[in-house]
């Protein structure tokens, strides 16, 4: 049987990565994926994602997502593909905002990183400044804004299809369609077992399984996870369209006020290709819990779009109509405070785990794999710092 050093499960934009680097630093790699990405089955899919590098989360992330902005570039030049488009991020809030990410201080965090990385961003100091530059928002008096300059698209199925390629050109084995079972540390490796009875050993496993990951990580750390379905809009544009094009519209996210049935953040991004595509435009579902095989990918016309359309987009968005042209679904998987766990598993050092997600993951992804690639083989990581991401540190967290 064929050893390997590393195998990885789940390919999706974290575990690719870490397959790219890990394969790409000479080390022999198996990558283990149940679909073939990029697919819609689970985070990463539909056309893009924001990208930020004032990260409102928390300032320790603003080192990963620089990090990624050069990857992402350096992948580019190797596949001659668009993989980020720069065009800026517009982060609004107001009196009564509602909570992002469970960040209580998200848009002073944009700032803080803002200066402490040298980032370079504009400021609206008030609803008077933020309507003359960007007049399809309806804000309200009290609302103010940070554009970060460093910020834009990133385009999921290209970055995962380009990560992947780079990976075998590197010398990784993939095995795409392709069921793990079972995760079993030893004292001397780790053996994975497959739905179609093959076996596989490596000195060590890196769990990159998204929502998949609380099946195979012990059950004291599968708690700390909850699975949430969440629905991605793109609705008609039905007056001015020229103000969501990418010279005129940055990716925005907007801490809406907290009345009239509001209950979470939106997000969006400018207009890709023709208005008649409409505009992707969404907001965040905090549950119910929900297991990813079992999701429910159909979008309700009547409980979910129009409610959405008129909660959240007629009221601070008015060139947008109420059709959506198009839905997809996705899935999150939470942690508390939105943090990163990343991690040993208890039962064997040589099992990592890794859970960049909680809804603000994929920017993140081409640092963090590299760094996962060198935790692995170097034993620490050499350009990102992972600590903060510990469980003990998302222990500290929650007892705060």
């Amino acid at each position: 049987m064929t050893k390997y050093d590393v195998i990885v499960v789940g390919l999706g934009a974290v575990g690719g990565a870490a397959t790219y680097h890990l394969a790409k630093s000479g080390a022999k790699v198996l990558g283990i994926d149940r679909f073939s990405p990029p697919h819609k089955q689970g985070s990463s899919h539909g056309d893009t994602r924001i990208t930020r590098a004032a990260i409102g989360e928390g300032v320790e992330y603003s080192e990963l997502a620089l990090r990624s902005h050069t990857l992402w570039r350096d992948m580019e030049a190797l596949t001659g593909e668009t993989l980020f488009r720069r065009n800026g991020c517009l982060t609004i809030s107001g009196a009564d905002a509602v909570v992002m990410h469970d960040v209580d201080a998200f848009f002073v965090n944009v700032d803080t990183a803002a200066k402490r990385f040298a980032i370079p961003t504009r400021t609206f100091e008030d609803a008077a400044a933020i309507k003359t530059r960007y007049p399809q928002f309806a804000v309200q008096p009290g609302d103010k804004a940070i554009l970060d300059e460093d910020a834009g698209v990133l385009y999921v199925e290209r970055c995962i299809t380009a990560t992947l390629e780079l990976a075998t050109q590197a010398g990784a084995q993939l095995l795409r369609d392709t069921q793990v079972l079972q995760i079993e540390p030893s004292g001397s490796g780790v053996a994975v077992a497959t739905g179609d009875n093959q076996r596989f050993t490596a000195d060590r496993v890196l769990i990159a399984a998204g929502a998949w990951l609380p099946q195979f990580v012990a059950a004291e750390l599968s708690r700390h996870f909850t699975v949430t379905r969440q629905v991605l809009y793109w609705f008609e544009i039905k007056s001015n369209p020229e103000r969501f094009r990418p010279e005129n519209c940055p990716v925005f996210i907007w801490q809406l006020p907290r009345r009239n049935g509001v209950e979470s953040s939106i997000y969006g991004f400018p207009l890709e290709g023709d208005a008649g595509n409409g505009l992707k435009v969404t907001h965040e579902e905090s549950g119910p819990a929900t297991d990813p095989d079992q999701v429910d990918r159909n979008v309700d016309p009547v409980t979910e779009t129009a409610r959405t359309y008129r909660t959240y987009i007629e009221p601070f968005l008015p060139d947008l109509g109420p059709r959506a042209v198009r839905t997809a679904t996705c899935l999150y998987t939470r942690v508390d405070r939105s943090r990163f766990v990343i991690d040993h598993d208890p039962r064997s050092e040589r099992v990592l785990f890794a859970s960049p997600c909680s809804g603000h993951g994929f920017k993140h992804s081409a640092a963090l794999g590299e760094a996962l690639a060198e935790q692995l083989t170097l034993g620490q990581s050499q350009h990102v710092d992972l600590t903060p991401f510990r469980l003990e540190r998302l222990k500290e967290y929650l007892r705060a």
